[in-house]
């Protein structure tokens, strides 16, 4: 059997040149590396970090030939993959074609109505993606015996068992990166242009009404410290990476882990940079614990402090104070750390009043870069269900569900679409133009790749602030 693995392209880039961030599509790389460990001809095409058009990715698929083509979805690419998948079809019917990733694991019925998609991987995909895979090779395959699949037959959607989770991490051979356009990985908050993303743990424990949780669950399975240095120290001596990013939901769930990996590093005399560019949880860092952390390597640490007002925080059940919002970011600020915050706007419960105190909340604390977002409604989150029923969602196609877009796509309450993003707006100006921000930035600026990202950053701001 070969199998082609696909990362779509979003279509913000489609017909552009380069994008400000670029990562590595881990998930494909784990499903490789388990293909590839079963003695599986496997391949990854990712076609946002290489920008590639369907034409390309048709003639691609027309010279390797594989026999099973799987996507990895997320909800604003999932127009797009109909799109590809639909075309490989028309040009290689023989092929199987099969989505997984966050969409189709919350709406599979919408993918398998489509007469190109076969099958739809639930959840966890590596052993469910493997087990597929085996069952194709046989002559009279069974599919409802794997966990964790949907697929269809002439009369139905059957949709199987659910599929455990994978307790030990450690079990699973690292992602295949060597299957991926390495040089063309770019991150717009790096130390250095080369760089490379680390998950060590999947889960989180947190109940946030805006999150959804069917792929990794809300128990927080962690891969042991040893097993992470493995992996790192790999990277560092085939690949030359110094500096990696680590892109779980909560890394530091667990204390003593994140103790053990901090004095390995030390111990191994390694000499890294890593940062940690996901939401670290405000309550799970202390002092002694951020000391340690910055010893061993690690630049950054971004928090989701989401909004200035306490009671938005509780009914989004983020688990977390102001005061220890301010706290973390205090202390992170102590002991040398770079630190970036992220907000959120259009929450349930929001009027203008709240997003103001947000944004003075966000410029009272000393952070170094802060990201705003509207709220997006994703399926499956307990947002959108109250949205639905008490709101209005004002967009029919999955493609406008982009967080990084700035736009409102519901309203509810006394959120209008209107106000929402007024307040996205001028909080992304109220924050970055103060004079005394400026020149802090420019002074701590140590690094070309520093600078570059810094500019080029502010000519974003420039373009979304319709200034040009």
């Amino acid at each position: 059997m070969k199998v082609l693995l696909i990362n779509p392209i979003f279509e913000r880039r489609i017909g552009k040149g380069k994008i400000s961030t670029i990562l590595p599509p881990l998930g494909l790389g784990y499903l490789a590396a388990v293909l590839r460990e079963n003695k599986i001809d496997v391949r990854i095409l990712d076609m946002t970090a290489l920008n590639l058009s369907i034409s390309k990715v048709l003639e691609y698929v027309g010279n390797y030939k594989p026999d099973v083509i799987g996507f990895s979805i997320t909800t604003p690419l999932i127009y797009q993959s109909f799109v590809i998948a639909e075309k490989i079809r028309n040009h290689y019917s023989e092929i199987k074609i099969v989505f997984g990733g966050p969409h189709p694991t919350i709406l599979p019925g919408e993918s398998l109505k489509k007469d190109f998609v076969d099958f739809v991987v639930i959840g966890e995909g590596e052993i469910t993606f493997l087990e597929l895979v085996k069952e194709l090779e046989k002559k009279n395959p069974n599919f409802k015996k794997i966990n964790g699949l949907a697929f269809k037959t002439k009369e139905k959607i059957i949709k199987n068992k659910e599929r455990e989770r994978i307790k030990n991490f450690d079990e699973l051979p690292f992602p295949a990166v060597d299957l991926l356009p390495l040089e063309k990985y770019v991150s717009a908050d790096s130390k250095y242009k080369k760089f490379m993303t680390i998950l060590t743990s999947r889960g989180c424990p947190g109940r946030c009404t805006y999150c959804n949780k069917l792929i990794f669950g809300y128990t927080c399975y962690m891969r042991s410290a040893e097993n992470i240095i493995k992996e790192i120290e790999i990277l560092n001596k085939k690949y030359g990476y110094k500096e990696f990013h680590i892109v779980d939901d909560l890394f530091t769930n667990n204390r003593e882990r994140v103790v053990d990996f901090c004095n390995l590093i030390l111990k191994k005399n390694l000499k890294i940079k890593w940062k940690c560019g996901n939401g670290v949880r405000v309550n799970t860092i202390d002092l002694e614990l951020l000391k340690l952390m910055k010893r061993a390597g690690c630049y950054s640490l971004s928090y989701g402090i989401e909004s200035g007002n306490q009671d938005i925080l509780n009914k989004m059940r983020k688990g977390q104070t102001l005061e220890q919002c301010k706290n973390a970011v205090k202390l992170t600020k102590q002991v040398g750390m770079e630190c970036i915050g992220f907000f959120m706007f259009g929450n349930i419960g929001e009027n203008r009043k709240t997003m103001e105190e947000t944004i003075e909340f966000a410029k009272s604390l000393d952070l170094d870069i802060a990201q705003f977002h509207i709220l997006v409604p994703y399926p499956g989150t307990e947002s959108r269900r109250i949205i639905e029923e008490e709101g209005k969602i004002l967009v029919d196609g999955w493609k406008n569900y982009d967080n990084l877009a700035g736009k409102a796509i519901f309203e509810h309450g006394e959120l209008t679409k209107e106000l929402m993003e007024k307040m996205h707006k001028k909080a992304y100006k109220e924050f970055y133009l103060r004079w005394r921000f400026i020149i802090r930035k420019i002074l701590g600026i140590r690094t070309f790749q520093e600078f570059k990202n810094n500019f080029e950053g502010f000519l974003n701001l420039l373009k979304y602030w319709n200034l040009k």
